[in-house]
């Protein structure tokens, strides 16, 4: 499995904010460095992008100013 539950499951901060910039960031894949661009995890977009946050490899900065 992609993801470790244990991670997930245990995941302290607000879980909204992190969905939200889950979401944000599979938007914006292009840009990512870090994302894996093997053939057999390709179309795993959601689950490599969560790894990548819940391992510290992609930061997202989430202000709440009112603008998307």
């Amino acid at each position: 499995m992609i993801i470790t539950l244990d991670k997930l499951l245990t995941y302290g901060g607000n879980r909204y904010v992190f969905t939200k910039a889950a979401m944000k960031a599979v938007e914006k894949i292009g840009n990512i460095r870090e994302y894996p661009e093997d053939d057999s995890v390709k179309w795993k977009v959601v689950p490599n992008i969560l790894k990548l946050m819940l391992n510290k490899n992609l930061n997202v900065d989430f202000s709440n100013e009112g603008k998307e």
